[in-house]
């Protein structure tokens, strides 16, 4: 055994006997302090200050014997679980172990038998000692666990409360209900962010008789992408505003060069090419036109049952190779009753179905074209009941965005 500290308590008021069971304990090459007791009430009040590992107590005893003290020491919550081997006659076992003592040695007592009782109470002792360190450990590191778990869950509460007022702010940068319905009056939006914030928007404007629609898929989702969603509707509300551009090709590349002065982009090597995917169109229903130009988008018309799609330079707001390129104008012409549509990529590209494939722009162009002559506002529950239904257990991998109008 190793080099341990014990306390052993004696209660015996035999000055012989507690001679015989020190010199015992010496054999066992520990550290033992040794107190003694000369009867059971002695026994008793020097166990509730030291808390001993071990008491070795006789039966008979002078003012309070052996049996009354290990039923007071048991009753004691300090006392109650140390070890006790009794010193006794044969006559006296059965009350021993029902006041709770757990072991004997009947007197005479033989020195070896002592020493091996002794000893493997000491062991049992020491196991027990280790037991309660490492749950005292345990519950050291489970209260850390517990403490870091919290203090995590708060941090997050906080973040989170933080995003969902940044919703808010997202929410009031974007045209107003009231704006998109006087702009575009037969119309729906199906706005699903991958987080609570997204990084897709839209936006609409007005320029004496034409009316603007925009759809926009910045770099990234959640509060980075949100941040581009703000800089891309004050930019064109910016470019709106000042006139700086009225065709639809020329307001992307007023929009691109604004994107690339914030974002300090200027073609050089390394640079983060960060910006966003956009489709605009002009509304010219006195000329019955639209115009659009896109930026790595495409937008979708349906007139007389057939569905058309147009796709936008490849190339976005931001940096590219081609970045001082000029993006290419649409002139389409319109008919009272056609249906456009501009969304980004995150309802195609969602994984789902049966295979766990992506939905597709096949796929959606068929769901477009059998719900088409639909109300707009049924048209955007099927929208969103059949892409919830493909995704499944999936994860939402992107944000989605569909906005759709009948001119």
């Amino acid at each position: 055994m190793n080099k341990i500290e014990y306390k052993v308590l004696i209660a015996d008021d035999s000055e012989l006997s507690i001679k015989i069971i020190s010199e015992v304990l010496e054999i066992l090459g520990n550290k033992v302090n040794l107190y003694s007791a000369k009867d059971g009430k002695d026994a008793c009040e020097q166990a509730n200050k030291i808390i001993p590992d071990l008491i070795i107590m006789d039966v008979l005893m002078p003012v309070m014997n052996g049996i009354d003290a290990i039923k007071k020491l048991r009753k004691n919550s300090l006392t109650s679980e140390i070890p006790i081997i009794v010193l006794s006659a044969t006559e006296s076992l059965e009350s021993a172990y029902e006041a709770g003592a757990n072991d004997f040695i009947l007197k005479p007592f033989n020195r070896f038998e002592l020493l091996i009782k002794v000893r493997s109470a000491l062991h049992l002792v020491q196991k027990i000692k280790e037991i309660k360190l490492q749950k005292s450990i345990l519950e050291k590191n489970h209260l850390e666990v517990t403490r870091q778990r919290d203090e995590i869950a708060l941090q997050k509460k906080d973040i989170v409360d933080d995003i969902r007022y940044s919703k808010r702010i997202q929410k009031a940068i974007f045209p107003t209900d009231e704006y998109m319905q006087e702009t575009i009056p037969r119309h729906f939006i199906l706005n699903m962010p991958r987080n609570i914030v997204s990084g897709d928007f839209y936006w609409a404007g007005r320029i004496e008789d034409l009316r603007i629609i925009a759809v926009g898929d910045c770099t990234g989702h959640g509060i980075s992408g949100a941040f581009m969603t703000m800089a891309g509707i004050a930019f064109l509300n910016e470019i709106l505003s000042k006139k700086i551009a009225v065709k639809a090709n020329e307001i992307l590349f007023e929009l691109r060069k604004l994107v690339m002065k914030l974002l300090k982009q200027k073609g050089e090597q390394g640079e983060a090419a960060d910006g966003l995917d956009i489709s605009l169109v002009i509304i010219d229903e006195k000329n019955k036109k639209i115009q659009f130009a896109g930026a790595n988008n495409l937008f979708y018309r349906i007139a007389n049952g057939e569905l058309n799609s147009i796709k936008g330079d490849r190339m976005p707001i931001g940096i590219h190779l081609n970045f001082d390129k000029p993006f290419t104008n649409h002139d389409i012409e319109i008919n009272k009753g056609d249906l456009i549509y501009l969304f980004t990529d995150g309802f195609a590209d969602q994984f789902g179905g049966p295979r766990n494939k992506k939905f597709r722009y096949k796929q959606f162009q068929e769901l477009l074209l059998k719900i088409h002559t639909m109300e707009m506002d049924e048209q955007k529950e099927i929208l969103s009941r059949t892409i919830t239904d493909w995704m499944g257990d999936n994860e939402q991998i992107d944000d989605i965005l569909i906005l759709g109008f009948k001119v």
